[in-house]
């Protein structure tokens, strides 16, 4: 993969030009170094150089009262009344933040998905899978980006009277359906280029290769796509700041108000997507892994929200899957250990007739626990947690457990580490989110 031609980026993105010597022509840039030069070429004439000898201080250099060199930056920031310096820093993160993101986003359309059309590695349905919603998002932020650019030129700009909230509001609909149309696509993406770096060892080479060049900054294409998702959390953030810093009287400040409101309340819809797409994600890898595992796990309205590791008075070691309405237990195929407690015992029962599918499976499964068929939990010290259960008295109920002698209710005691590094967290998490599923489970229901 070729590099970028460094004739084509923008000015900002070059670094500051390095002094040039009055010996040479206008266009010939040096690094001064006065004394080799002088001792090369003896007939220079012993002032030439004094100028490189007189410390110059840039910052006092410049008149305090005059806004420096005019540049997009100083005029946008300087605001002689003094009232809009503050916001002017703001109003230049947005513009030069969103530059950036415009920047990444023709990176994955025009260089990589272009390389990748070129190069004939994947099919055209593989690609689209891939990038699908990236052509909107392009078009809308290219729009985006115009706007912004337009109203924060040297020409244009006003720190009393000019506006960027407005932009926000005007495309509110397009950010709303594209980025929604993005998210919907990720899951799809991610599997797509797992699975076709498998089938094709090129295009594993070509997203290696992508990591190493300055066309695609040496990003890996996965981070890349996420880059949306990161954006759109950041502009209430950005808005707030904005906010903030701008006077009352200011034009801008009723429109920031609603703008805030309006990308909030997009930015929520496009984390509840996310959340609900990795839940929907976890319960199909659980499901994946699991041998005997019913089919019926799956299903619309259920998500996997956590899952931990366990194990019973035994040693023996479990994976415990948290979801929005039941506890999925199964038991780990093959001999483990949990941290430094060894396995004690053998594990209960086997694999379903030792099928060559079974030998694939991390986990067994064991059985599911109704949240509404939980009694009480206790944490009763040295990490274990025990789980008093009566499905009895759920006509509905989901669990598949047998009570000791047919007699409810039924006691399960898991010990869930908190001695390994991050596991206490872990632990506590767990159980947090295992109580409080169960009081929504039971307000969702009713008495």
């Amino acid at each position: 993969m070729g590099d970028i031609n460094i004739a084509s980026l923008p000015d900002e993105l070059m670094d500051p030009p390095l002094l040039r010597s009055p010996l040479y022509s206008a266009d010939a840039m040096v690094l001064l170094t006065p004394h080799l030069i002088d001792a090369i070429a003896g007939t220079i004439p012993e002032d030439a150089w004094d100028w490189t000898s007189t410390p110059i201080s840039w910052i006092s250099a410049i008149d305090p009262g005059s806004t420096g060199p005019q540049t997009l930056e100083n005029v946008i920031i300087h605001d002689p009344s003094g009232e809009g310096s503050k916001r002017g820093y703001i109003v230049f993160e947005i513009l030069t933040t969103e530059q950036t993101y415009f920047h990444e986003l023709n990176i994955v359309k025009n260089v990589i998905q272009k390389k990748l059309v070129e190069m004939e590695i994947l099919s055209s349905f593989s690609i689209k899978q891939i990038f699908d919603g990236m052509e909107n998002l392009f078009q809308l932020h290219q729009l985006i980006l115009t706007q912004l650019e337009e109203i924060c030129s040297i020409d244009n700009w006003s720190a009393s009277d000019s506006t960027i909230a407005h932009i926000f509001l005007e495309h509110k609909d397009s950010i709303h359906s594209n980025y929604i149309q993005y998210i919907n696509n990720r899951q799809t993406a991610d599997k797509t280029i797992e699975d076709q770096q498998e089938k094709f060892p090129k295009f594993k080479d070509f997203l290696i290769q992508c990591t190493k060049s300055r066309e695609t900054k040496f990003t890996d294409l996965k981070e890349l796509l996420l880059r949306p998702m990161q954006r759109m959390t950041r502009y209430p953030l950005l808005l707030r700041e904005l906010e903030k810093r701008t006077p009352d009287n200011h034009p801008d400040k009723p429109l920031i108000k609603q703008a805030i409101e309006t990308v909030s309340s997009i930015a929520l819809a496009v984390n509840h997507k996310m959340e609900g797409i990795q839940h929907a994600h976890q319960l199909f890898q659980a499901f994946q892994q699991t041998l005997n595992c019913p089919p019926n796990l799956i299903t619309e309205k259920r998500r996997c929200l956590l899952n931990i590791d366990a194990v019973d008075s035994r040693g023996v070691r479990y994976r415990l899957f948290l979801c929005s309405d039941l506890i999925m237990v199964v038991v780990y195929e093959g001999k483990r250990t949990m941290g430094v407690t060894a396995l004690l015992g053998n594990r209960p029962g086997g694999a379903s007739g030792g099928s060559a599918d079974g030998a694939a499976k991390q986990f067994r499964f064991l059985r599911w626990i109704d949240l509404l068929d939980i009694v009480d939990c206790e944490d009763t010290g040295n990490d274990f947690y025990k789980i008093r259960i009566d499905p009895e008295r759920n006509q509905r109920s989901l669990s598949t457990l047998t009570g000791t002698n047919g007699v409810f209710p039924l006691t399960v005691e898991y010990k869930i580490d908190s001695v390994q590094p991050g596991a206490a967290q872990k632990r506590g998490e767990f159980i947090r989110t295992l109580q409080n599923e169960i009081s929504h489970a039971a307000k969702v229901v009713g008495p």
